[in-house]
């Protein structure tokens, strides 16, 4: 059985600056696979907001795989705050002072959000090379890549993809699969988290955050012919009788921030992993000849990596790490390092804290290494 006779999908959440962490996972993978693996091991990429530029970066890189991981490395472990967005404090106050025209007035010209994301859009021009990325897929090394993002004006869950030319578009409820040749307009699109970053326009849409109203985020890789799946999330295990820690009082900005981050980022893809699960234990309790005759569903395989640790305690300890105009700004709503941890910890592009992160990711991938080969095993 070659590497093609099934069809493995990387997943990518998103997460902002906790997306470092996946990183950390794809060194791993790289490394734990056997040495003549050069190539990228995942016919199908997936991703959603920061996880869709880390997506990106590996299927233009589908050739070269551990090349592209090292690089990919290299640029999360330099990161610092200025090359997502504004930090000066001049362009910091600008900003906010639109945002207070656009209270008060309710009207304003062009995007608006609480920080200037133009930074990135420059920095996916330098890191990502978009070419080959149809080149890779020319020449068999990668069948898709997929990259969601939410229309404020349809409402839909948009599933960018670049494939061959003859893959079946889709549509469901509420979401829809669209061929497209992906740049950076549409990672500016899929990583535009609600009310922080401005919206990017697509064609006829102006589209946010991929992970918004995304109930089905496995989803556009069993479209596109997935029946294996690596999933990369950004949610800590937690065991069943782990005691969660409760703010205090009454909830600060920060904290209600972070608890419809979390809703956004992480709900829907636990929902839909337990959902797969039921699917599959349906599955394997119909007679094969029944199953075959009357069903049109298969058994997906998963395995998932998630943070061993509460990535938004670890960002706690690196809240000085960030730029002090920075800090200044997100003191006023109640993030100063000792609360609203959670919308820190999406924030927080800084090398200190995407180092631990990446290392952490690095050390899960490691301590599951024979889950790992078992599961690409039955590629080869």
């Amino acid at each position: 059985m070659t590497a093609r006779n099934h069809k493995t999908a990387l997943v990518l959440s998103g997460g902002g600056a906790r997306a470092a962490y996946q990183v950390g996972v794809l060194k791993a993978v790289s490394e734990l696979l056997p040495l003549t693996t050069h190539n990228n091991p995942f016919p199908i990429i997936s991703g959603t907001s920061a996880g869709a530029i880390n997506a990106t970066v590996t299927a233009a890189y589908a050739q070269h795989f551990r090349l592209g991981m090292r690089r990919l490395e290299n640029v999360w472990a330099e990161f610092h705050c200025d090359q997502i967005f504004r930090t000066d404090f001049w362009g910091l106050w600008r900003n906010s002072m639109r945002w207070l025209r656009f209270l008060i007035g309710g009207k304003h010209r062009g995007a608006i959000g609480l920080l200037n994301n133009a930074p990135l859009a420059e920095l996916l021009d330098r890191v990502i090379p978009y070419p080959l990325i149809e080149k890779a897929i020319a020449q068999g090394a990668l069948d898709a890549l997929c990259v969601t993002a939410s229309s404020y004006t349809s409402g839909e869950s948009i599933s960018f993809f670049q494939a061959a030319a003859n893959t079946d578009i889709w549509r469901r409820h509420r979401r829809r699969g669209h061929p497209a040749i992906i740049n950076k307009h549409h990672l500016l699109a899929s990583s535009a988290i609600p009310m922080v970053f401005p919206v990017t326009r697509l064609g006829d849409h102006y589209c946010g955050d991929g992970s918004m109203r995304f109930l089905s985020p496995l989803s556009p890789a069993l479209h596109l012919g997935a029946d294996r799946i690596l999933v990369v999330g950004v949610d800590p295990v937690y065991a069943p009788n782990d005691e969660l820690s409760h703010p205090e009082g009454y909830p600060t900005i920060a904290e209600i921030g972070g608890h419809l981050l979390d809703s956004v980022f992480i709900d829907s893809l636990d929902s839909d992993l337990e959902r797969l699960h039921r699917i599959n234990a349906t599955l394997d309790k119909i007679p094969e000849r029944i199953k075959s005759k009357h069903f049109n569903l298969k058994r997906i395989e998963t395995l998932v990596i998630n943070p061993s640790q509460d990535l938004s305690l670890i960002a706690r300890e690196h809240f000085s790490s960030m730029p002090k105009a920075l800090q200044f700004f997100l003191r006023r709503v109640g993030i100063d390092g000792s609360s609203g941890d959670a919308v820190l910890s999406y924030l927080l592009f800084e090398k200190p804290f995407t180092r631990e992160l990446i290392q952490l990711g690095y050390q899960d991938a490691v301590a599951k290494r024979d889950e790992i080969i078992q599961f690409f095993a039955h590629q080869g």
